[in-house]
């Protein structure tokens, strides 16, 4: 299979549904063989099947991102199986919608554990090996929350703040390894986990809040994943791709 990807090793973290789920799919179509990995077995199995029947090549791992000994067997997986990794995309997140008085302590620690451990992790273990091939390229997603505030999303806008300071010091730290770091910032996506299930009374204010009028799909905010993931941003480290319909601009 040939394309923008022809050959790379990729690991989607929340592989099973949404955007990990059009990336991944997206990625195969481009020639990378895929580690699918999430909690959710049977839809990430899914994933990877449907990418079999098109001629793409996938495996699925169980992964808790919040587990170091998850993450390391997860990149171990990638290596064992296709010899090498060359891109990391950190995918889940959770949103609590309370501001700060209102937020318990657990529900702080729920958040900033899969927000932001999950990313630590996880480029932790890719960039060791990475280091080894002196290559690699890691896609963190962030959100339009990571670089704006939203009322009662302390623990959110918290973390997804911090997702993005973490690339970049990834992308400085390592640079000179061959080792770019990159972030995604999404606005509101149809087909999500935190979009799923809300009544449109709820959602038709965020419709219309960006420039557009309109929630992005998964595989428009895949293509940006792309970019970054392929050869074409070669010279693109420590940066914040912006897939909003403009809200940031208001």
């Amino acid at each position: 299979m040939s394309g923008r990807l022809k050959d790379k090793v990729a690991i989607i973290t929340g592989g099973a549904n949404g955007l990990g789920k059009a990336t991944a799919k997206l990625f195969c179509q481009q020639g990378a063989k895929i580690v699918v990995s999430d909690i959710l077995t049977d839809l990430g199995e899914e994933v990877v099947q449907s990418i079999r029947d098109q001629g793409g090549e996938a495996v699925f791992e169980k992964a808790d991102v919040t587990s170091e000994s998850d993450v390391q067997n997860l990149v171990g997986t990638a290596v064992r199986k296709y010899g090498r990794l060359d891109i990391l995309m950190c995918n889940p997140a959770i949103q609590v919608e309370k501001t700060v008085p209102e937020t318990s302590v657990e529900e702080w620690e729920r958040v900033i554990n899969l927000n932001m451990k999950g990313p630590f992790l996880c480029a932790k273990y890719a960039i060791l090996q990475m280091q080894q091939q002196q290559s690699g390229n890691i896609i963190m997603i962030s959100s339009l929350s990571g670089l704006v505030s939203n009322p009662s999303q302390a623990s959110y806008n918290a973390s997804k703040h911090g997702v993005i300071g973490l690339s970049k010091c990834i992308a400085h730290d390592h640079a000179m390894e061959g080792i770019r770091a990159n972030v995604v910032c999404p606005g509101s996506m149809e087909g999500t986990a935190m979009t799923a299930g809300l009544p449109e009374e709820h959602l038709a204010p965020f419709r219309k809040a960006n420039l557009l009028q309109r929630f992005g799909s998964p595989e428009e905010v895949a293509n940006c994943v792309l970019f970054l993931a392929s050869d074409e941003s070669s010279f693109v480290t420590g940066t914040v791709l912006v897939a909003d319909g403009g809200y940031t601009t208001k």
